[in-house]
């Protein structure tokens, strides 16, 4: 019966491990050139303490979402209990966020997250369905899966 418990409790540790481990095989698509959808963040990583931070980690009210729609040069969306909106400029894989703004009422952690870091965006890799920032010289990334 210990033995039985010893493995359970291994299978937990290794499970919860492998969760909490960057995805680094991320494909990008190049023949995806803009970011035109819905687009729901998942995680935010950081590379050089190979940590991910998921919505269940933090304050989002219930899970409440992040939820990005992007257009040609604009976004829009809710970042949990807020309205957002701004204006970007793609080059290759390069972004530049021109404008950002919105409602910032009674926002969880989980959207204050995704505000704060918004102006840092530096470059991206998509796939079809996937969607990945990178900022902080590509030492932290956001993810964020198509809706």
């Amino acid at each position: 019966m210990k033995k039985l418990f010893l493995l359970l409790g291994i299978m937990l540790i290794a499970v919860s491990c492998e969760k909490d481990k960057i995805n680094k095989d991320f494909t990008d698509n190049q023949s995806l050139q803009n970011l035109s959808g819905t687009w729901v963040i998942v995680s935010y990583e950081d590379f050089g303490k190979n940590s991910v931070i998921f919505k269940s980690d933090v304050d989002s009210w219930n899970g409440l979402d992040v939820k990005l729609t992007f257009t040609a040069d604009s976004l829009y969306g809710r970042n949990t209990t807020n309205t957002v909106y701004g204006n970007f400029t793609i080059s290759d894989r390069n972004i530049h966020i021109i404008s950002y703004g919105g409602t910032k009422i009674m926002q969880p952690e989980w959207g204050s997250m995704f505000s704060s870091v918004v102006y840092n965006l530096e470059s991206f890799k998509v796939n079809q369905s996937q969607l990945r920032f990178f900022y902080n010289n590509g030492k932290n990334s956001i993810t964020l899966d198509r809706n």
